[in-house]
């Protein structure tokens, strides 16, 4: 299986924070192919500037992102990101929605935004308590 991953849900495996049942039995599989954007990594350090996030990404991230497929942001990407028409503004959940439909792959998220929109791939989860 194949699954890109939001930011939020990659925090929390990275830091083995709770997440859903399934996300958590899916990304630990070996078999699994799990996919980051790079606009992810930009929110991750967004995050922990803004004092979001208490692990500075320096201490972490590099351990984490061998075991993930970083996938590029094409020229394909970023125009569809730009051009769907959705009231929706944020710049990253648009390259994260664009990214799953150029890869063909579902954009697993949290996103109560995202899980409204359409022309992707994806699978709304609640965020784990």
């Amino acid at each position: 299986m194949k699954v890109l991953a939001d930011t939020n849900l990659f925090i929390k495996f990275c830091r083995r924070l709770p997440l859903p049942k399934e996300v958590e039995r899916v990304l630990a599989d070996e078999k699994t192919d799990r996919c980051l954007s790079p606009i992810s990594v930009v929110e991750i350090f967004r995050l922990w500037k803004n004092g979001n996030l208490p692990a500075n990404p320096d201490t972490w991230l590099d351990l984490a992102l061998p075991s993930w497929t970083v996938l590029p942001v094409t020229v394909p990407i970023a125009r569809l990101s730009v051009l769907w028409p959705w009231e929706h503004k944020d710049p990253a959940d648009r390259i994260l929605a664009a990214t799953a439909e150029f890869e063909g792959i579902a954009l697993w998220h949290t996103d109560t935004v995202l899980k409204k929109l359409t022309g992707f791939p994806q699978r709304y989860f609640a965020n784990a308590a």
